[in-house]
């Protein structure tokens, strides 16, 4: 940038001296030729003009100094133009000397750079700690070189001032962009990671969908699970009230007996007494008359208890009608949600197997007990009243016996039956000891792992004072209290669950299940919307061509240059500078692996207001957070990349044969799935901050057979654990996979995100299998015609048909069909008590291994040369990356360019002004990258005549940077 300008314009002095001849060049030939003399001039001037020639013509020798003249005359324009070019070369090549002399001095003065600011960050800024001034420095250095070119040019005068500091974002953007283009591994993470290859095998994998097809299906289930509680509280009181039923009942034919005894009694004695025998009857007609009146209390209470007990069992067979419609439903509203999906990884499969079979006791019930459901006892009501009116009034003496009433409309072992009922719905919610044992080992493991001290080092303890920034960046809303909040929440319901179970009431079951289900999809809904407001720059990275790039720039400088809590004590810049230097100059205390805060007890990431002036380690967490609080930054960002671990550890572990190969059924499917998918992701966190590395895609989830033994080798790495709790945990995480693989079945259990294995399949399969409780049968070209006979076949499922099901099956408990993508209908002969559960998908394309739902079609990322060169892919998945470059995702999914490059200015402004806080008061607003000098200067005259005289002024700016 460069601004010329003269003092006084060379051609308004050529004009001027050019308008001074003008005269003399027409008045001369006036002079001297007599006509032009004789008509303009007057006759003084000739008088002047005769003397003058006189004069002349005495002193000149005649015609000889005429010709001279003439030559003069002739001459001097060209002479004064020849004079015009030489001296605007000069201008010109002053205007080029000086210009050099300037750029020569800014440069000398920018030498003088902040070694710390180069040596900690890479930045160039003028240094700060000198008592000369810029201004002075620049001058000095101009005046020196101005020297050397004699007394051509002479300086009038300038300044010079700082331009471009660091407190300007654009300008600290640029710094960090021109030192990470040689600095910063870009070439490792987008050609040797292959970033873009992992960014799109990330998007094809769609955790995100996944997410979002468990909280729909959550929204499913908790509607048919109130459904499934207002059958199981209708079927509690109709129990209840039929127990209540049954007491009444025996009391009636209790009192009925006795009345029936006292009057055979009174009858005796009348015999008697009619063959001689002198006796009283007082006493006995007495006694009938008591027994009467009991018998008449015991009708009424009969009346009342039928009465009540039929209004249950009509409360029974709506709740029941209203949650039969409901599972019809569900399976087409899931159909018509999963329409355009490739495939479907969703928790109603379990739960319908488990409400079907439900739903096929309950209807069971009512089909035994139909005749008397269905009266609704009108004429029991009128004869039992009718029966107390007269008991009311007997009299013995007077009235003769009442045959007692034999209720028509109700069983008599109706309090056994409908207590059989609640038992079995009760048993088929609960599942086996075994199960309950599992889930509740996988409960205690998750509570021992979220209970680690993890959360923060303790020795990163700052809290700045607000004073001491130059920028309030705010502080980055994670939701951390949010998801916390929700996982505590899920984690309580997930215990009240389990103790419904062990006391064994099936509606406190339901309701606690129910209360799981809302818990759960809080949990997924939170996760869903951190995640979708984070991935949602996934596709602007993916198609925003060099954006990933400096993207990459931008965030990977504050990786690579900032210390975070897992390399402060032993780490190093790229520019070599050792971060153990900003943990002493911040006045900390080493306690090297002193990690604390666990789950239920952490600080918050709100802004308090400190008195510290550095942080003392933890500043990319700083960049990702921007809270003042040290341990809160930690804590944040933990949970910022818990909930990352979450998103990306949901296809491994749904596809996790602990899942899918257990003898684990219904809800505690789901529950399983939570545990797990929580304890694999905090036991992700627990490697990362002891400095151990985890694929951000996983193959093979730690919570599998095949993945539990490289846990327990990387977790025995961590050096920041307890001895003792480190130990504890391996214990208890192998004693639990034991317990998982001693429950595991050759045959899938459940469809949760199951792997269906391949089959020998006739078209009369005439096997018999007991408690099969989900077949599954995928892209098949035929129609699967099945004719064998199981008790506890769980549920058919066939979705998206284009013929009608035709069901010529013979069954009791035939609870729902549905089909998928199927191009014929599917015929059906099976015999089977229980027939709950079969899943018949694409049949008309070859059997694919969808191990991986939510994508069945998701294919491997490319294994390139580079991948395979540098072990980026092994057999625990893709891409192993540190806590730092998970902080690095994390930035680059979601953290505004703005805010960090602010929070990045305070971290310089903290550490510059903490370093020379013995010299100066230092600020970066005075960071300059570059100066602007102003000069004013004078070409002095080609030859000088007096000391009076002098030359053109002339003033020229110039900035450079560094």
């Amino acid at each position: 940038m460069e601004k010329f300008s003269m003092s006084i314009s060379f051609h308004g002095r050529v004009m001027k001296n050019f308008m001074t001849l003008i005269p003399w060049i027409i008045f001369l030939p006036v002079i001297f030729i007599p006509k032009l003399r004789n008509r303009i001039v007057p006759m003084n001037i000739l008088e002047f003009h005769k003397k003058l020639k006189f004069f002349l013509y005495s002193h000149v020798n005649g015609g000889k100094g005429m010709i001279s003249i003439f030559l003069a005359l002739t001459v001097s324009p060209l002479l004064m133009c020849t004079l015009i070019f030489v001296e605007y070369a000069r201008i010109q090549s002053a205007q080029a000397i000086i210009e050099e002399l300037m750029g020569s001095s800014i440069f000398s003065a920018l030498a003088h750079y902040d070694p710390y600011l180069d040596e900690r960050f890479g930045f160039m800024a003028v240094r700060q700690d000198q008592e000369e001034s810029l201004d002075s420095r620049y001058q000095s250095y101009l005046e020196a070189n101005v020297q050397g070119f004699g007394k051509a040019i002479s300086l009038a005068g300038g300044t010079a001032e700082g331009k471009n500091s660091l407190v300007e974002p654009l300008v600290l953007r640029q710094e960090v962009f021109e030192y990470s283009e040689l600095s910063v591994p870009i070439n490792t993470l987008v050609e040797g990671l292959n970033i873009q290859e992992l960014l799109d095998y990330y998007h094809k994998k769609n955790p995100l969908q996944i997410c979002k097809n468990l909280l729909d299906s959550g929204n499913n289930v908790i509607d048919i699970t109130d459904s499934a509680i207002n059958v199981a509280k209708s079927t509690k009181e109709l129990s209840n009230e039929a127990k209540k039923y049954g007491e009444s009942l025996t009391k009636y034919k209790e009192a009925r007996k006795a009345y029936d005894d006292a009057y055979q009694a009174l009858e005796e004695a009348r015999s008697r007494k009619d063959n001689g025998e002198e006796i009283s009857l007082d006493s006995y007609i007495s006694e009938v008359d008591s027994k009467a009146r009991a018998f008449g209390t015991a009708t009424d209470d009969l009346k009342e208890r039928l009465s009540t007990l039929k209004g249950k069992e009509r409360d029974l067979l709506k709740s029941k009608e209203k949650f039969a419609k409901g599972l019809d439903e569900l399976p087409s509203n899931v159909q018509e949600f999963y329409k355009n999906q490739f495939g479907k990884n969703a928790i109603e499969d379990p739960f319908l197997a488990t409400y079907h079979v439900i739903n096929n006791q309950a209807q069971k019930f009512i089909d035994n007990q139909q005749k008397e459901i269905y009266n609704d006892g009108q004429e029991d009501d009128e004869k039992l009243e009718a029966q107390a009116k007269k008991l009311e009034s007997y009299s013995a003496e007077a009235d003769g016996k009442i045959e007692g009433y034999v209720v028509l409309s109700e069983v008599e072992d109706i309090d056994q039956r409908t207590a059989s009922l609640y038992s079995d719905l009760k048993d088929t919610l609960k599942g086996s000891d075994s199960t309950i044992d599992l889930v509740r080992s996988l409960k205690d493991l998750l509570y021992q792992i979220i209970g680690t001290k993890v959360l923060y080092d303790g020795s990163l303890d700052s809290n700045l004072d607000p004073s001491e920034l130059i920028n309030q960046s705010g502080v980055l809303d994670l939701g951390t209290a949010e998801i916390t909040d929700s996982v505590v929440n899920l984690l309580s319901s997930i215990w009240q669950f389990l103790m419904a179970v062990a006391d064994g009431d099936f509606l406190a079951t339901l309701t606690a299940l129910g209360t799981f289900l809302q818990s759960l999809v809080t949990f997924f809904k939170g996760i869903f919307d951190w995640a979708s407001s984070r991935l949602q720059n996934l596709g602007r990275l993916l198609s925003g061509g060099d954006s990933l790039g400096k993207n990459f720039l931008l965030y990977g400088y504050g990786v690579y240059n900032m210390p975070n809590r897992t390399n402060y004590s032993d780490g190093s810049s790229l520019t070599g500078y050792e971060y153990s230097n900003i943990f002493e100059m911040a006045g900390g205390t080493y306690n090297i692996g002193f990690l604390d805060g666990d789950f239920w007890h952490y600080p918050k990431m709100d802004n308090v207001e400190g008195r510290d002036k550095l942080y003392k380690g933890a500043e990319l967490e700083y960049l990702l957070t921007g809270s003042n609080s040290e341990k809160g930054a930690q804590v944040g960002t933990f949970f910022n990349g818990f909930l990352l671990r979450l998103v990306s550890n949901l296809p491994a572990i749904a596809s996790s044969d602990w899942i899918t190969e257990t003898s684990v059924t219904g809800p505690f499917v789901v529950v399983v799935f939570v545990i797990l998918l929580l304890l694999e992701s905090f036991i992700d966190m627990i490697l990362l901050v002891n400095k151990q590395s985890v694929s951000l895609i996983k193959m093979k989830a730690y919570m599998s057979t095949e993945g539990i033994s490289n846990f327990i080798e990387d977790f025995s790495k961590c050096r920041g654990l307890n001895d003792k709790t480190a130990e504890q945990i391996k214990k208890d995480t192998q004693v639990t996979a034991g317990k998982i693989e001693a429950a595991a079945k050759n045959e899938i259990k459940s469809t949760f995100g199951a792997k269906p294995k391949s089959s020998k399949k006739s078209d009369n399969n005439d096997s018999k299998t007991e408690n099969a409780e989900s077949k599954a049968t995928k892209d098949t070209t035929e129609p699967d015609n099945d004719n064998s006979n199981s008790e506890n076949n769980a549920s058919k499922a066939t979705k998206d048909t284009t013929e009608p099901d035709n069901d010529n099956s013979n069954s009791e408990n035939n609870a729902s069909k549905a089909t998928k993508d199927t191009t014929k209908p599917d015929n059906d002969n099976s015999n089977s008590e229980n027939n709950a559960s079969k899943t018949t998908k694409d049949s008309t394309q070859p059997q694919n291994d969808n191990s991986n739902p939510g994508n069945p079609g998701a294919e491997d990322p490319k294994e390139t040369t580079a991948t395979n060169a540098m072990g980026l892919k092994d057999e625990q998945g893709f891409m192993k990356l540190d806590y730092g470059e998970h902080c690095l995702i994390l930035m680059l999914l979601g953290t505004n360019q703005d805010q960090y490059l602010m929070r990045l200015q305070n971290l310089v402004q903290l550490e510059a002004k903490e370093k020379y806080k013995e010299k100066m008061d230092y600020h970066l607003s005075k960071a300059y990258t570059g100066i602007t000098a102003t000069t004013e200067y004078q070409l002095n005259e080609f030859v000088p005549i007096t000391k009076s005289t002098g030359g053109f002024k002339l003033d020229c700016t110039k900035t450079l940077g560094y």
